[in-house]
Parts: structure tokens; C-alpha cells; sequence
């Protein structure tokens, strides 16, 4: 079923791009912005985003027919917003990959014959992303609902692009502290605003709100979201540096090249020996790292004991999820669906554990 949806979502993204050439005419203003965008939105990603939402409405409702075609058109708000966050996040980190190719700054730039950390595809990514979120909110008033219920969805979208928004800024923010400057809440009130907040709780309360769900399954779905969002930033925060660039679709250890404060870092840094911390923060805080830097970094990390206790973290985290999901009032169809999401999650937790105990 989740392959299913995930099917309907590529197909449906591939309709839209259609609509749009047909619309807007953008390949006729630039072939470079709208090949761009077509090219940056096909490719292939996990949908979680627009899946939980097309669960969560179909488990709340109570409407026997609707329009399948709008609702997954509408599902793909969340879908753009992801692409809209990725493309801006990738100007602001430099990054050179992005689901197993060129970041669109970069693509930008190798299609305009220039350098490829040349300005101009920063400038050009940053247009596309904003005319892709102006379209994320166009796929969402396709949905074929009340128009109360849509514009409280509307809201929930726009609040989740606001967090996000925050998120993203008190990240770049926390960059400039030391590592002895963060503190685990911090952490998590990053985790919380930058990725909860749009993947997991906006995704599920949209959908719910949609189909008429009342506040004690809205605030059950927020909590879950939270849950939710802390367990995946955590795995995502471990695979980024002990899985490989096929996997992730983007280079290995760059939260560690970027300095990124995770809670494998706090963690780390927390831990060490004093000797040992002098050494990862003087490497930790340098702009330009070299291989043999990540290298260092990657080994006292593993040393101090991190990996284990933020694979503990992730697993608690999960089983709280899978309570909050039990308790849902959701359609029993829908709610079995929602727990395999969950139970996705336990094949890399598995072997991550295998990968750090070698």
C-alpha cells in the first residue's frame, strides 16, 4: 500500500509538472528555471511527507467518495515545501549533492558553462525555491474539502514553513557558537522546528484537520509528530556518518564538515577525556576541514561512546511512537499502515548497530 502511494505521488508529480508548462508557460519565460525545477522534482525521494498525509485523511474521514486524484495533487504541498527547504538549505550549506546529484546551485551552474561554486546558481536556486513554495501552496487548495477545514489546513502549512524557517535560522545561529556553548535542549528544540514540525506533525495534523478529525486526535498526532521527528533526525544524524554516499544520496560526514551540533556531537563532546576534547574542538570549529580531519573527528566520536546512546534514543523514541499510534481512534486500516512507517525505521537502526559494534 505505502509502495502504492508512493507510485501515485512520483506519477502525480509528473502531471503537475505538465500543468504547470501548460499554466505558466515557464519553460517560455526560462527553459533553465523550468527545466530546473522538473528536474530537481523528479527526483527520487521517500515522499514521507505527502504519505502521512494521504494516511491521515483517509483515516479520519468519513466522506465514502472523494476525488483520489485531488487529494494526492493536494498531498504534494508537502512535497514542494520539502523541495523549496532543500533547495535553500543546500545554497546556505554549499552542498554539492543532493539525492545522488548535483544540488540545483550547482546543476544551474554547470548548465550556464561557469564555475561551480560561481554565485549565480545560489541566486538562481534561491528564485527557483521560492516559485516552487508559491506552487507548494497551489497544490494544496486543489483539495476538494470544505473550504473552512482547507484554510485551517492552510494555516497548519504555513505555521509548519514559519518553524521550519526558525529552525534553519537558529542553526545557522548555533554555527557560530562553540560546541561548549550548546546544550542538549538546544539540540532538540532544532530537531523540533527544523524537522517535526514540516515532515512528520504538519503532514499528519493537515490530513486530519482536512478530514474533520476533533482536538484529542490532533493533539495525539502532534505529539507523535514530535516523536516522530526527534527519532529520524537522530537515525539521519548517525547514517550521515556511518553509511556511505550512495546511500544517503549526498557526501558522508558532512554535518562533521559543517560543524553541525548534533546530538551525536553534544553527546561526544560531553564524554571525552579533557585531552581529547581540546584536540575534537580544535578540529570541530575549522571552516575548511580536510579528509584526515573528518577522519579524526568520525574516531573520537566513535571512541566516546555516542553512537550507542543515540541508537538507545532513537529505539525509546520509537516505542513511544508506536504507543501514541496505538492509541489513535484512526481507522484500524490506516493506523496498521501508519506503524509500518515506524517499523521502517528498525532495518537501519539494526544495521547501524552492526556497522558500530565492528
Amino acid at each position: 500500500m505505502l509502495k502504492d502511494l508512493k507510485k501515485d505521488i512520483d506519477r502525480e508529480i509528473r502531471s503537475y509538472l505538465s500543468d504547470i508548462r501548460k499554466n505558466y508557460r515557464l519553460h517560455e519565460t526560462s527553459k533553465l528555471l523550468f527545466n530546473g525545477i522538473k528536474d530537481f522534482l523528479e527526483r527520487k525521494g521517500k515522499r514521507i511527507r505527502p504519505i502521512l498525509y494521504l494516511l491521515s485523511y483517509q483515516g479520519y474521514t468519513k466522506r465514502k467518495r472523494f476525488s483520489h486524484k485531488r487529494l494526492i495533487r493536494s498531498s504534494l504541498s508537502l512535497e514542494l515545501l520539502h523541495d523549496f527547504l532543500l533547495v535553500h538549505d543546500d545554497v546556505i550549506d554549499r552542498s554539492r549533492l543532493r539525492r545522488g546529484k548535483p544540488t540545483l546551485h550547482r546543476s544551474f551552474n554547470a548548465r550556464l558553462a561557469v564555475s561551480p561554486d560561481s554565485i549565480m546558481g545560489s541566486g538562481l536556486s534561491i528564485v527557483a525555491g521560492d516559485v516552487i513554495f508559491a506552487l507548494a501552496v497551489e497544490t494544496l487548495l486543489d483539495m476538494d474539502e470544505e473550504r473552512s477545514r482547507k484554510e485551517k489546513a492552510l494555516r497548519k502549512f504555513i505555521e509548519a514553513a514559519v518553524f521550519t524557517g526558525g529552525g534553519e535560522f537558529i542553526d545557522i545561529v548555533n554555527g557560530a557558537k562553540g560546541i561548549d556553548e550548546i546544550r542538549k535542549r538546544d539540540v532538540f528544540l532544532n530537531y523540533t522546528m527544523k524537522t517535526a514540525k514540516y515532515t512528520f506533525e504538519a503532514p499528519m495534523l493537515m490530513g486530519a484537520i482536512l478530514a474533520g478529525a476533533g482536538k484529542k486526535e490532533l493533539d495525539k498526532l502532534s505529539e507523535l509528530g514530535t516523536v516522530f521527528g526527534h527519532a529520524f533526525q537522530i537515525l539521519d544524524d548517525l547514517l550521515d556518518m556511518f553509511s556511505t554516499s550512495r546511500e544517503i544520496g549526498k557526501p558522508v560526514l558532512s554535518d562533521l564538515a559543517e560543524s553541525k551540533k548534533t546530538l551525536l556531537v553534544w553527546k561526544a563532546y560531553g564524554d571525552l577525556r579533557r585531552k581529547d576534547k581540546v584536540e575534537f574542538n580544535r578540529i570541530f570549529k575549522k571552516g575548511n576541514k580536510t579528509r584526515a580531519d573528518l577522519s579524526k573527528l568520525k574516531k573520537l566520536v566513535e571512541g566516546s561512546g555516542a553512537p550507542v546512546y543515540c541508537l538507545k534514543q532513537t529505539r525509546s523514541l520509537l516505542a513511544e511512537a508506536g504507543h501514541i499510534i496505538e492509541s489513535l481512534r484512526m481507522k484500524k486500516e490506516f493506523k496498521k499502515r501508519l506503524r509500518r512507517i515506524t517499523d521502517g525505521f528498525t532495518p537501519k537502526i539494526e544495521r547501524l548497530e552492526r556497522t558500530i559494534k565492528n
